[in-house]
């Protein structure tokens, strides 16, 4: 039975292009829950528009889908978009479709979670 988060990933491993992340804070919540909160600024103008707003929706929901594949079956990958009311994503679920708009900023909450096995 595997029960601990054995891989871990770097500030590198979220980077998104042509954005900045402005805030990065690990928490491991017990030893089945590790959450990893990432603050995305557009690395050019104000704000991402609509456009560059769903871009990086998807760019998030893919990372959950690469870090998911990386990991034992037994971790799971979710990811939950603050400024979206909490909408979560969690890896492997297909297609998530958000009709968002123009965001100063995206906030969102990466969660590995340990699920048992026996």
């Amino acid at each position: 039975m595997k029960n601990v988060i054995s891989k871990s990933f770097e500030i590198k491993d979220y980077a998104i292009d042509n954005s900045l992340i402005n805030g990065f804070w690990m928490i491991l919540v017990d030893r089945e829950t590790l959450t990893t909160e990432i603050l995305y600024s557009p690395l050019e103008g104000d704000s991402f528009d609509a456009a560059r707003t769903k871009r990086m929706i998807s760019e998030i929901t893919g990372k959950c889908d690469h870090f998911s594949s990386l990991l034992p079956e037994n971790i799971s990958c979710a990811v939950t978009f603050k400024e979206l009311d909490g909408l979560t994503y969690v890896a492997g679920s297909g297609n998530f479709n958000v009709d968002a708009g123009e965001m100063d900023e995206i906030r969102v909450i990466y969660r590995l979670h340990v699920e048992y096995h026996i």
